[in-house]
């Protein structure tokens, strides 16, 4: 199910719904509330199966299982009444539905059509052309033309809904600062997209001393998408040198952590980086939002 929009499943669901509804209503004869019962228990033997062998999600499975269940139980209270409304008007009773269970009817699919654009294009993103026309135009066409309106489903650094991880990222951080030690560095020259350039950091501690033999890693990080993200070791070049030749896919900001292990200790910083690309020869350097370009 997950290689299918989500507005095709839905809808055709909805639709297998209705047709199975008035087959047990007006093929088999069955009274309103045992036509819903006989759908709704068709529909939940079809799509739970296919639903636990094609995870995609809890917002997809609980919005399918709403409509597909609202369906038939809407049409055996609608049939119900007018079953009802026969029987004491007899044949006095005009045809047709009532404009109320209409506009409910027709209320409730517009609400599936909105519910599926809206996880559709939180889960997959917006085409090109609804993009131009929502989002806000980015600084330079190059930029644009990497934005992506996808949402990855995670959220950094959101310790504070965690007590005990909260906790204990404090302790490490107030840790962290007692040891005192000193990272510098950054890029030897302005990266550019898909151009490996040297990534070089300089480690000393409290004292002043470069510290030697650790492992230091840095990972890169798109927000847009996960799978861009890269992580790097680096290799120490000098006496408390560490460096890599590092090449980015995406121009922009990225989320950068670089992470130094000596021994028992960890000392861990988090930044942003900028990107750069190519236009028409001239140097094109979108700045982050939020925080510095370097470690520094």
């Amino acid at each position: 199910m997950s290689n299918y929009s989500l507005v095709a499943t839905l809808g055709s669901g909805s639709l297998l719904a209705f047709f199975l509804f008035f087959i047990f209503y007006k093929v088999l004869h069955l009274s309103g509330k045992m036509a819903a019962l006989a759908t709704a228990a068709c529909m939940l033997l079809v799509y739970v199966p296919l639903s636990v062998t094609h995870w995609v999600g809890i917002d997809v499975f609980a919005i399918h299982f709403a409509f597909f269940m609202m369906i038939p139980y809407g049409l055996g209270i609608i049939t119900g009444v007018h079953a009802e409304r026969r029987e004491l008007e007899g044949e006095t009773m005009q045809k047709g539905l009532h404009w109320i269970p209409a506009l409910i009817i027709v209320f409730f699919i517009l609400i599936a059509v909105v519910d599926s654009f809206i996880i559709s294009s939180a889960t997959g993103g917006l085409n090109k052309s609804l993009s131009s026309l929502l989002l806000p135009k980015a600084a330079s066409d190059e930029v644009s033309q990497n934005i992506s309106s996808q949402f990855t489903g995670a959220v950094s650094n959101d310790l504070q809904d965690e007590e005990k991880k909260f906790d204990k990222y404090v302790a490490k951080l107030n840790k962290q600062r007692q040891r005192g030690w000193k990272i510098t560095g950054g890029w030897d020259k302005t990266p550019l997209v898909n151009k490996a350039e040297i990534f070089r950091l300089s480690a000393k501690d409290k004292s002043g001393h470069a510290i030697t033999g650790a492992k230091v890693t840095t990972e890169f990080r798109r927000s847009s998408a996960m799978k861009y993200d890269r992580q790097y070791l680096l290799e120490e070049t000098g006496e408390g040198i560490y460096s890599a030749s590092i090449s980015l896919p995406l121009p922009g900001c990225w989320k950068m952590k670089v992470l130094i292990k000596k021994g028992e200790d960890e000392h861990e910083i988090k930044g942003e980086t900028e990107i750069a690309t190519l236009k028409d020869g001239k140097l094109v350097r979108p700045e982050c939002i939020e925080g510095e370009p370097d470690v520094d």
